[in-house]
């Protein structure tokens, strides 16, 4: 079969293009002079006119293939229609739909990040939430800008066709319009638009005021708009996503640390100097002068099935490496610093006093100036049984009278010396309230100490006109207007317990450690559930380091800061005379004062229910207990903790963020999104004069010039084969285009 090919297409002739009457300047026989392409006659033969690239091998050489053949002519499919107004461009119905779907879906999209993003550190809520706000901004983006370029491409067009309808130069410069093209989503695209239209004299609205007089300015305005709201929707999403963080206690994972919670050799051998001192009740010595008693720590109670227990609050020293309690016993010494970490601490306790009221025997009254108080045995066994123990009868210390009884005083008739546990001699030195304390033994399997105290209340009827007491001084002394007084005599007996605890304590980082709550009765730290508490890193390895509390090196700890709770509240007498009642730990006001009395008045004692420094009632036993935990565990627990370590567990605290939306802000701002998404799809400017829809894509371009709308300026470019982008822009930078239309007549003068 013979060979056969297409003849190449004829370059048209000058006399083939297309004339715009509309424009009597033109004259296309102007791009023929100086061009280095032979005999351009339109813009069309002015592109087709370039060399032709090499003819590729394999007997091509002879073929050429045919252009479409373009030219000014009419559509033959008829435009579709806007909805809504004639004077916009038929919309988009994908873009819109797929912008109404966006809107539609990201709340539920957003919900299920914020979901994600719950439970989680504070960095992975922030970076969850930060991603899923930015790609439902991006992609939400990308449609506004979609919807966005449209308008822009209108008004370049606009811009265009108006300033090639100027009378003087007409035409835009392809420098201009290759900008426009190039980024048609850039909010300086949109600005350098507007300069442009500014300084074309061709688009002002008195210029085209006789075939387009709109406002095309806002359009671009209405561009910008959508840019900078694209722009900021990853932003303005993750504004409306409230992050959350709260501090979880978690039980899970541990660390092994130490504390300053035990005493070191060199704090026992201080104590046991000081036991001397504090055995000699002439010197009433004190570890702290009153007026620091503030700088011990204060004390925290905790229920414990039907008891009290009263702890020592921990000090920020002893959670520094190099800190102390205050159980150094070193009279040099300052007062320990308070404020840190989140750990159980074991600490001895001074477990509450159970009080049965009535429990003194007898309170007897001797004719040589003493007053006797005695305790049966069978009243320490029902004390000694509400803390499910057992008495130890066979290891109390026997009573006997010849010890107790001074002078030729006696028991009263029918008393057995064998049913008295404790006699005790007071002397009549004018002291309202006075205290004895007997340790009990315990045998070597109790890890603390067990005290019985008593107190003695011994007051004058004058100072409480509500008193009731236990009874009364046989003999009356006269007061100073010579009406008769007695003393009022009444007491209570207690046992106290010492024992090592669990203890839970929060450091916080912004205020002084404090106790949360008992783990446990025991002298060590373990796991509540083995299998649910790790060890995180390493055990501690530290000979230094205690593994548990034992009170078996501490008696002279104990009997000092026992010693020094004791004399604390008597220095609170005030004085020793008158048997006048005195505050005694509880604080209830400045007391008013006595005119009868050249002395300081009295306030009633905390022991009762009264108020007022007259207000003495009725000694009662579960205030005393309540009024002894509190002083013991302020001035005694405190010096159970020196400069000793001792293992503790540290438990990291769990920072967990949540994320929430806020649903009436998100919901507005979706709305918002949505209607200014649908403003932009619906509503896009016609071009004047009818021109159909153009745009920055290459069909666009394809049309503008192998049809011979857009047609330029005669003069020579001299672009060749093969040259560089920026030599061509830098070429044909300054050459101006203008828009062709034969439909319409030369514009009105």
């Amino acid at each position: 079969m013979p060979n056969t090919a297409r003849k190449p297409v004829p370059l048209r002739t000058v006399e083939a293009m297309v004339y715009d009457a509309s424009q009597p300047g033109y004259n296309p026989q102007a791009y023929m002079k100086d061009s280095v392409i032979p005999t351009p006659t339109s813009a069309s033969q002015l592109l087709s006119g370039f060399p032709q690239a090499d003819t590729p091998r394999g007997g091509y050489s002879n073929v050429a293939l045919e252009s479409p053949t373009l030219s000014a002519g009419q559509s033959l499919k008829l435009p579709r229609k806007n909805p809504f107004a004639e004077g916009f461009e038929a919309p988009h119905r994908k873009t819109i739909l797929f912008h109404i779907v966006l809107c539609v879906v990201t709340y539920p999209i957003l919900l299920l990040v914020t979901i994600i993003a719950r439970e989680r550190s504070l960095f992975w809520t922030r970076f969850i939430v930060g991603l899923g706000c930015g790609i439902l901004g991006l992609i939400i983006g990308l449609s506004l800008l979609k919807l966005a370029q449209p308008l822009l491409e209108a008004v370049t067009w606009a811009t265009v066709i108006h300033q090639s309808r100027a009378h003087e130069n007409p035409g835009v410069r392809l420098r201009d319009l290759a900008a426009t093209a190039r980024d048609p989503t850039s909010p300086l695209t949109g600005l350098k638009l507007l300069w442009d239209r500014a300084m074309y004299p061709g688009t002002s609205r008195s210029a085209r005021e006789h075939y387009d007089r709109r406002w095309w300015s806002i359009y671009v305005a209405f561009f910008l708009l959508l840019v900078a709201i694209a722009g900021s929707l990853s932003f303005v999403l993750g504004r409306l996503v409230d992050i959350t963080t709260a501090v979880i206690h978690q039980r899970e994972s541990y660390q092994e640390v130490y504390v300053m919670g035990a005493s070191s050799e060199e704090d026992l051998a201080r104590a046991s100097g000081l036991r001397t001192t504090f055995d000699n009740y002439i010197l009433t010595w004190t570890l702290s002068p009153s007026s620091t008693h503030g700088g011990l720590p204060p004390v925290v109670s905790f229920n414990w099935q039907n008891d009290t227990v009263h702890f020592a609050e921990i000090i920020t020293s002893q959670l520094l490496a190099d800190g102390s309690g205050f159980g150094t016993f070193d009279t040099e010494s300052k007062n320990a610093s308070t404020s840190e970490p989140n750990m159980n601490e074991m600490t001895t306790m001074d477990k509450a006093k159970q009080v049965i009221p009535g429990a003194i025997l007898s309170v007897t009254l001797s004719a040589n100036g003493l007053t006797y108080m005695f305790t049966p045995h069978a009243t320490l066994e029902t004390l000694f049984s509400s803390f499910d123990m057992v008495y130890p009868r066979s290891q109390m210390i026997p009573f006997d009278p010849t010890k107790t009884l001074k002078a030729n005083d006696t028991l009263p008739l029918g008393w057995n010396p064998d049913d008295i546990a404790l006699g005790v001699t007071f002397y009549n030195n004018g002291v309202g309230h006075s205290f004895f304390s007997r340790q009990v033994p315990t045998g070597e399997d109790f890890n603390g100490w067990v005290t019985i105290e008593q107190v003695l209340v011994r007051l004058n009827t004058t100072y409480t006109p509500e008193g009731r007491f236990a009874r009364l001084s046989d003999s009356n002394l006269p007061d100073q207007f010579g009406n008769p007084t007695w003393y009022g005599y009444d007491a209570a007996v207690c046992v106290q317990l010492f024992e090592p605890w669990v203890l839970e304590v929060y450091n916080s980082t912004t205020g002084l450690p404090a106790s949360l709550r008992i783990v446990e009765q025991g002298s060590i730290v373990r796991s509540a559930q083995v299998d649910y508490e790790k060890l995180f890193g390493t055990p501690m390895v530290d000979n230094d380091v205690s593994k548990e509390l034992n009170s078996s090196k501490l008696e002279d700890v104990y009997v000092v800061a026992h010693e020094n709770s004791i004399h604390q509240i008597i220095k609170d007498n005030g004085r020793d005379s008158f048997y006048v009642p005195s505050p005694t730990v509880r604080e209830t006001g400045v007391p008013s004062l006595m005119p009868s009395l050249n002395v300081a008045p009295p306030q009633v004692v905390s022991f009762t229910d009264g108020k007022g420094a007259l207000g003495y009632t009725q000694l009662s036993a579960e205030r005393f207990a309540q009024v002894r935990g509190l002083a013991d565990a302020s001035n005694i627990l405190p010096y159970f903790s020196g400069s000793g370590k001792i293992l503790a567990r540290r438990y990291d605290d769990l920072a967990l963020s949540s994320a929430s939306i806020n649903p009436l802000p998100t919901g507005i701002y979706l709305g918002f999104i949505l209607i200014i998404g649908l403003l932009a799809g619906f509503f896009v400017p016609k071009l004047p004069m009818d021109v159909p829809r153009r745009g920055f894509e290459l069909y666009t371009w394809m049309a503008a010039f192998h049809a011979d709308e857009l047609v330029g300026e005669g003069r020579s470019t001299g672009i060749a084969r093969n040259m560089e982008l920026d030599e061509i822009a830098e070429r044909l930078g300054d050459l101006k285009f203008r828009y062709v239309n034969p439909q319409h007549g030369a514009p009105e003068a």
